[in-house]
């Protein structure tokens, strides 16, 4: 939930508040509910005393107090995005969509082009809690839904025009992609677009295409889905571009994009729900365990990049195991992994390793430091089995991730 926290200086010991959730999920509890503030970026601004009196938050004007908008940044989801349509609490009465637009106008009277009308939403956005990447969505949602005398009282989600349903298309710069990525708005640019499509069973959904056919984004029923090939260098740019979710490589911060290979994107398209695309990855991982089971032992090696020697630092190795067996429950899948010993590497080549890590015997090679660089090379190589996107550099498992790993020592 977004709160705003008011506070009134000239006024010892008084608070004045107001809020609105921006979560469909907290809309189901009391109105009077708050959630907790959970990693999230605290800004302090100055905000016009009229703000306050136009939000019915009524202050005694002889103590003449400067005004202080505590707010939480935050990605906009598409259900959060729907409920600014709607009622909020009665100490503020005008939608947010509303006010917003009646900002814009008042500064468009000004003969403002659309370039400072652009810059105008990212501020006033930033006030708001949301996040200014919203701004290309919010200025096409006023110039649709212009009224000319300014009264949006009568703006509804059932008469609002939404630019993301209309499927016309704006010209853009590839590099400008992810403000039309991020709010799913039609778009064409250089060799790559995305626009609203439906699928046989009816269900909408947001497609990116690179070169007019090769899809690596999809957004449907509120979940973003990534392609898991690049297939050339070009189309990676693209993709880097066009990436609607920035921050998802922090799962505190940003909202889980799931990794799909092509085949999956067109099962995607087709209809498949999202659980029968996710089950569907535990049956293609189990099918392969003889495979894994019949290959020859694999390393996974490590290196420590310190530019001097300190007292922690491990030599380099390498881990060699072997995938044992695969187990299934549910929706998870168990990935059970032999770990048969660590040699010590120089420029790259092992040497000769007598010593036994498991007793301590390899200066700061521990357990969790062999099974760290094995989880690191197994997650890059089931990347399309996992779901949640991460990034190369992560040694942990995401925590909606579809498989866990399960390590046995075998060194004696």
């Amino acid at each position: 939930m977004l709160y705003f926290l008011l506070i009134i200086a000239g006024t010892p010991n008084k608070k004045v508040t107001f809020g609105f959730p921006l979560d469909r999920k907290s809309t189901m509890k009391s109105k009077s509910s708050i959630s907790p503030f959970v990693n999230l970026e605290k800004r302090s601004l100055i905000i016009p005393l009229s703000f306050c009196k136009s939000s019915n938050v009524f202050i005694n004007n002889k103590y003449k107090p400067q005004v202080y908008l505590s707010i939480m940044k935050f990605r906009l989801t598409e259900s959060q995005f729907e409920f600014l349509f709607e009622n909020i609490y009665d100490k503020v009465p005008e939608t947010v969509i509303f006010k917003l637009f009646k900002y814009i106008q008042a500064y468009k009277k000004k003969g403002r082009n659309r370039e400072d009308l652009l810059q105008f939403i990212k501020k006033t956005l930033t006030l708001m809690g949301i996040s200014e990447e919203y701004s290309l969505f919010v200025l096409e949602s006023y110039l649709l839904n212009f009224r000319k005398d300014g009264d949006y009282s009568g703006l509804t989600k059932e008469n609002f025009i939404d630019p993301r349903k209309t499927n016309r298309q704006k010209w853009t710069p590839n590099t400008k992609s992810n403000l039309f990525t991020v709010a799913q708005l039609p778009f064409r640019g250089s060799n790559l677009e995305g626009i609203w499509k439906t699928d046989p069973k009816g269900v909408g959904y947001y497609e990116v295409t690179s070169y007019g056919w090769y899809p690596i984004y999809i957004f449907k029923n509120g979940i973003w889905y990534e392609n898991l090939n690049r297939y050339s260098s070009s189309t990676g740019r693209q993709m880097s571009n066009a990436n609607p979710v920035e921050r998802s490589w922090n799962e505190d911060l940003g909202e889980t994009v799931y990794v799909l290979d092509e085949p999956e994107m067109k099962r995607l398209k087709s209809g498949a729900t999202h659980d029968e695309i996710m089950n569907s990855k535990i049956e293609r991982l189990k099918s392969k365990e003889k495979e894994f089971q019949s290959k020859r032992i694999s390393s996974a090696q490590h290196k420590d990049w310190y530019w001097r020697q300190n007292e922690n630092q491990a030599p380099n190795f390498r881990a060699k195991f072997k995938i044992n067996s695969i187990k299934t429950e549910g929706d998870k899948a168990t990935i059970v992994i032999d770990i048969y010993d660590v040699v010590k590497t120089l420029h790259g080549k092992s040497i000769l390793t007598p010593e036994n890590y498991l007793k301590g015997e390899i200066p700061n090679v521990t357990r969790e430091k062999v099974e760290e660089s094995i989880r690191r090379k197994l997650l890059s190589d089931l990347r399309g089995f996992i779901g949640p996107r991460f990034h190369w550099y992560q040694a942990n498992i995401p925590k909606d991730s579809l498989i866990t790993l399960e390590f046995n020592h075998l060194k004696k």
